[in-house]
């Protein structure tokens, strides 16, 4: 199988989540940068989402949809992290 095989195809709306996302982490990861420059850095991300949003024409709906699903996915990330054998010593 070539890579390109496994590609999965990208919406719009996924493009958009995943900026939302990513805006999301670098304001509260200030440890790379000062809390002024992440906050300025997460509201240019936020600016290319809504660009995308806007010149994609992106149906509301899905995106919803869209955002949904990705906070699920977060959710059950941090669930299967804490919950994994080398996490549970450190929550007792």
């Amino acid at each position: 199988m070539t890579e390109t095989n496994r590609r999965i195809e990208q919406t719009p709306a996924q493009a958009v989540v995943f900026l939302e996302t990513l805006a999301g982490l670098v304001e509260q990861s200030p440890v790379t940068y000062s809390a002024a420059a992440a906050a300025d850095l997460a509201a240019h991300i936020r600016g290319m989402a809504e660009s995308v949003t806007t010149e994609a024409h992106v149906n509301p709906a899905e995106l919803h949809t869209t955002r949904q699903y990705a906070a699920l996915d977060w959710h059950n990330e941090a669930v299967a992290v804490l919950f994994a054998a080398e996490h549970r010593q450190k929550l007792h």
